[in-house]
C-alpha cells in the first residue's frame, strides 16, 4: 500500500468517525423544547456537516477533473460531451418545472413562490431522469452480458 493510499484511508476513517458522531448527536442529542414538531437539537449541525461533505466532494471532483484534462487533453472531448449532456438534462428538467404556488394550510413562509418551486422541481426531475438513466444502463449491461 502506498503512502498516499494510507493517508487517504486515514482521512476516510476520520470523516466516517465525525459523521457517526454527528449522527449520534442528531438521533440521541435531545429535542428542541416547545417546537411544533419533533425537532432534534443538532439538526442544523448535522445538515451543515452534510453540506460541507457535499461541497468538499464537489470541489475535489472538479479539481481532479481539471487535473485529468491537463494530463490527458485527448479525453477533453468526452468530458465536454458529458457536461453538455448533463446541461441538456437540467434544461429539460427545468422546462418541466411548475411554478404554481401550492395551497399549504398553515404555511406562511416565503418559499412558496414560482422561482423556488421551479428550482425544486428541476432538482427532483433531474434526479428522476438520472436515476432512470442509471437503471436503464444497468439493465442494458446485464442483458448484453447474456448475449455474449
Amino acid at each position: 500500500m502506498t503512502k498516499l493510499s494510507r493517508y487517504l484511508n486515514i482521512v476516510l476513517y476520520i470523516l466516517l468517525a465525525v459523521t457517526l458522531v454527528f449522527a449520534g448527536l442528531f438521533f440521541f442529542g435531545g429535542e428542541v423544547e416547545n417546537a411544533a414538531y419533533t425537532t432534534p437539537v443538532y439538526t442544523e449541525s448535522f445538515l451543515n456537516w452534510g453540506k460541507m461533505l457535499l461541497a468538499g466532494a464537489a470541489a475535489i471532483t472538479i479539481l481532479f477533473e481539471i487535473f485529468n484534462l491537463i494530463i490527458h487533453p485527448q479525453s477533453a472531448i468526452r468530458s465536454l460531451i458529458s457536461i453538455a449532456l448533463l446541461g441538456v438534462i437540467v434544461l429539460v428538467a427545468y422546462s418541466m418545472g411548475d411554478g404554481t404556488p401550492l395551497q399549504l394550510v398553515g404555511y406562511k413562509g416565503s418559499d412558496n413562490v414560482p422561482s423556488m418551486l421551479i428550482l425544486g422541481d428541476t432538482f427532483l426531475y433531474t434526479t428522476y431522469i438520472l436515476l432512470g438513466g442509471v437503471l436503464l444502463t444497468i439493465l442494458y449491461t446485464e442483458v448484453s452480458r447474456i448475449f455474449r
